[in-house]
C-alpha cells in the first residue's frame, strides 16, 4: 500500500484486509466497515474529506445497496429528487434557512438599516 499512498488499519487474513478495519485513500477518503478478502465486503462507510458519506452494504468490493449524504445533511434520493431541478434552483440551506442577499446588496442592506427615515 505504500506505493499507493494508501493505508489500512485493522484485521488481515493471510496477509489480505479481513474484518473489521480503515482504510484511507491517498485522497484522504476512508472507508470504515466490513473486509473481506482484501475487498470493500458487508456494511461501511465512504467518508469523504469534504464532510459527505456514502454508506452501504458491498459484496466482493461492489456496492449492492447504499444511500449517499451530501456535508450539510441533505440526502440523496433516486426517486422524486426535487433537489435544484428546473423548478427550484435554491440550495438545500437555502431551502433550511432562507435566502439572504449576498455581496453588495446585504453590506448596503446593513448600512442603511442604520438610518431613520423622516417623515
Amino acid at each position: 500500500m505504500e506505493f499507493t499512498g494508501s493505508s489500512y488499519k485493522g484485521s488481515t487474513k493471510n496477509g489480505r484486509m479481513d474484518g473489521e478495519g480503515e482504510y484511507t485513500f491517498p485522497t484522504g477518503t476512508k472507508y470504515v466497515g466490513e473486509m473481506k478478502d482484501g475487498t470493500f465486503h458487508g456494511k461501511g462507510v465512504l467518508l469523504f474529506p469534504n464532510g459527505s458519506k456514502y454508506e452501504a452494504t458491498w459484496e466482493n468490493g461492489i456496492t449492492k445497496q447504499g444511500s449517499f449524504t451530501f456535508a450539510d445533511g441533505l440526502q440523496y434520493q433516486e426517486v422524486n429528487w426535487d433537489y435544484c431541478d428546473g423548478y427550484d434552483r435554491r440550495y438545500h440551506s437555502e431551502r433550511c434557512n432562507g435566502i439572504r442577499p449576498s455581496g453588495m446588496l446585504f453590506s448596503s442592506l446593513l448600512f442603511f438599516s442604520h438610518f431613520k427615515v423622516k417623515n
